[in-house]
């Protein structure tokens, strides 16, 4: 093999190998379980990383400082997965994320996943921007309704609509809205056979791909929608799809859960991958709490926030 003839994530896998055995210590064994691949293949790749160049007296074509980094994270938090970029322009972020995110996720998916999506501008980004993956039956869900005040390219339902499309995968809507007027309608729209149909496919999602929202952002984002007053979610740090809790990942349930569309906190936290995409030091709190909480065991990040991560205690 000639490295001129590989692509960009077989040279990526090729490195990660060769940094997680020579750098970091890990048994031949753990790198497989990580990079979920055989011990045969990680002692062939280990050897083809030698004769590629990849690896001389240390590792090379890498980052020390965004693999170190990458690694202290995974190891800090019991991640799957870690991937840090060094973002410079505060305005790109989202689309910078999310196309890191597109190249990196890749490793996770497998022919006949259910992925299952929340709304925002990194997610976004991640569908506009994801390489072609040869991937045979997908399927892809929303994680919760849909807002009609979204902007149409970070609507949860446009970017499952984007995704299938992409990746020819299958599309499965809960055409419902994230939240309704009062408990009992959102009870009965729970009991429509349409709906349960559609919840049984996000039930059985095995990968979410989700951003991470603030309190603040919240405020701002869902006061139209459920009337909240700024009291209510005082000790709010954070959510993810619709589910909120405080500075260490304890969950916090608002007067209006039960006028909430979306999967519920017990389904969604047995999700096998929860790949989280976010970034900028003003979201670490959120970021943080969300990895204590366990709502997500994959993080996409930028290079400062990951900093942040790496001290909080």
């Amino acid at each position: 093999m000639q490295k001129q003839n590989m692509t960009e994530e077989l040279i990526n896998d090729y490195t990660r190998v060769a940094y997680y055995y020579h750098k970091a210590g890990f048994t031949q064994e753990e790198i497989a379980k990580k990079m979920s691949m055989s011990r045969q293949r990680v002692n062939r790749i280990l050897a083809e990383c030698i004769e590629l160049g990849i690896v001389q007296i240390q590792v090379v074509n890498i980052n020390e400082n965004y693999m170190d980094i990458e690694t202290s994270l995974e190891k800090k938090f019991n991640l799957k997965g870690v991937y840090v970029i060094n973002n410079l322009i505060e305005e790109n972020i989202h689309d910078d994320l999310g196309i890191a995110a597109g190249r990196y996720i890749g490793k996770f998916i497998k022919d006949g996943d259910i992925i299952g999506f929340s709304r925002g501008r990194a997610t976004a980004a991640l569908v506009e921007h994801m390489p072609l993956l040869q991937r045979e039956n997908l399927t892809v869900t929303q994680l919760l309704g849909s807002e009609n005040n979204d902007r149409e390219n970070i609507a949860v339902d446009d970017i499952v609509h984007h995704f299938a499309a992409k990746l020819q995968a299958k599309a499965t809507k809960l055409y419902a809205p994230v939240i309704v007027q009062d408990s009992e309608l959102q009870k009965s729209i729970l009991k429509e056979p349409y709906f349960r149909d559609a919840y049984q496919v996000v039930k059985n999602c095995n990968i979410a791909i989700v951003g991470i929202g603030t309190s603040n952002s919240q405020v701002e984002h869902l006061s139209p929608l459920y009337a909240i007053k700024k009291a209510e979610i005082d000790n709010i740090i954070g959510e993810v799809s619709t589910h909120f809790f405080d500075a260490l990942g304890r969950p916090v349930v608002p007067s209006f859960r039960n006028r909430i569309i979306a999967i519920t906190l017990e389904d969604y936290l047995n999700i096998p991958v929860r790949i989280g995409i976010a970034g900028l030091p003003v979201k670490a709190d959120a970021i943080y709490a969300a990895l204590k909480g366990g709502y997500i065991n994959v993080l996409v990040t930028d290079l400062e926030t990951a900093k942040i991560l790496e001290k909080k205690s």
